[in-house]
């Protein structure tokens, strides 16, 4: 079984008596990455919970003192025995805060490690009580690396740490990188070839999503319109979001849209972004732009699986936060609508499918105000001057050597 990046953060806390949280959206190999915890890194004895099964949520919502005496009568286990005990999708208990705490500090010997895949529910549910107790972990999809080993081109993924590429080697990444922005970075996805196969997973992980995160857990009553909000959404990523123009055009109020983006924001479906500002009140209340998080579900939703600059852009996004964990993006717009794509970081980043080294005037302003290099993110470099452009996946690499 492949093993994540995310590991190497992961590891030094298996041991400690600390609560580990796995948390983000569905299909991110959450479980898989707890079956190689209990099977590599555990010696000692486990069990593990999966609250989408019948009966076990029952079990898990009663008072701890009972799940510990099913512990002892059914499971065998000494009462001083070290235990691990995982727990899947743990957002669905009723408070799961108390039952947790209750465990931990009564008995040390007993180890949590659970996932969620609900920001919403997490945060309502684990309260601040837990805290020093519990650790967060965000698991995101594959980076790029990680994605390349799913399709067993292991060249290919240590390829991209290294300086100096062959042309050949960075023609092939360029391929493997469009699919990847094309159907994103889920593991199952990434193991299959055929697109029929793609496709009808990332049809299968929307359908999931629309029925457990948004009919059983938020109890939205009109799907309908809630998709077709998404549909919108996903045809004009690259636009200002513009509220009234979309309430209309939904026939919903104002109200609930402002409702459904943020719970879309809060299951890993969109990202608003806001203009950059020297004024923190003014970047919050400008029209910000939404990007999709998954790149796929966008594909999905717009029925538009074309390699094309939107998705790019979007994908870009994505990618960013995925490998890197920038600490604020924005993007840039002048009073005379000229934009830079993305300011990451307070670094500015300028898209282009194809490039042949052009001085960009909004970018060279930018520079010299901030006192910061631009950077240009491309797939085609045209010319043989090297200043501030980049594939994406060297970003990914400069990134990591920046922070381990």
């Amino acid at each position: 079984m492949f093993k994540r990046n995310v590991l190497s953060q992961i590891v030094p806390f298996i041991k400690t008596h600390d609560i580990l949280l796995f948390y983000w959206s569905r299909q991110v190999w959450k479980t898989s990455l707890m079956k190689i915890i209990e099977e590599d890194y555990i010696t000692w004895r486990s069990i593990k919970f999966d609250l989408e099964k019948n009966g076990v949520l029952d079990l898990l919502n009663k008072w701890p003192d009972v799940f510990m005496n099913y512990l002892t009568s059914i499971v065998g286990r000494n009462k001083e025995e070290r235990m691990t005990v995982f727990i899947d999708e743990i957002q669905y208990m009723d408070n799961p805060t108390s039952f947790l705490k209750s465990i931990y500090d009564e008995y040390e010997n007993i180890k949590f490690i659970v996932s969620g895949s609900s920001t919403l529910e997490i945060r309502k549910k684990l309260k601040d009580s837990l805290a020093w107790r519990l650790l967060k972990f965000d698991i995101h999809p594959l980076w790029f690396d990680e994605f390349l080993l799913f399709k067993w081109k292991t060249e290919l993924s240590n390829a991209i740490w290294k300086k100096d590429i062959p042309d050949f080697i960075t023609v092939q990444l360029k391929e493997y990188y469009k699919e990847y922005l094309t159907y994103w970075w889920y593991p199952k996805i990434a193991l299959t070839d055929w697109d029929f196969y793609k496709r009808a997973y990332i049809k299968q992980i929307f359908e999931s999503y629309i029925e457990k995160d948004i009919k059983d857990i938020w109890k939205i009553k009109y799907i309908d319109w809630f998709n077709n909000l998404l549909i919108l959404l996903a045809t004009q990523i690259w636009n200002l979001v513009n509220y009234s123009e979309i309430s209309s055009k939904l026939w919903i109020n104002l109200a609930t849209l402002k409702l459904w983006l943020a719970l879309l924001e809060n299951t890993f479906i969109i990202k608003m972004i806001y203009p950059y500002s020297w004024s923190l009140r003014w970047e919050i209340i400008k029209s910000p732009k939404i990007f999709f998080v998954d790149t796929g579900i966008r594909n999905y939703c717009a029925n538009d699986y074309e390699f094309t600059w939107a998705l790019f852009e979007n994908g870009f996004y994505s990618f960013i936060q995925n490998s890197w964990s920038a600490e604020k993006v924005n993007f840039y717009r002048t009073k005379d609508k000229q934009e830079i794509d993305f300011v990451i970081d307070n670094i500015p980043y300028e898209l282009k499918l194809s490039y042949n080294w052009r001085w960009t005037t909004v970018l060279n302003n930018f520079e010299e105000k901030l006192n910061v290099e631009w950077k240009i993110i491309t797939l085609e470099k045209k010319s043989d001057k090297r200043r501030g452009w980049y594939y994406p996946w060297e970003l990914q690499n400069l990134k990591y050597r920046e922070e381990y």
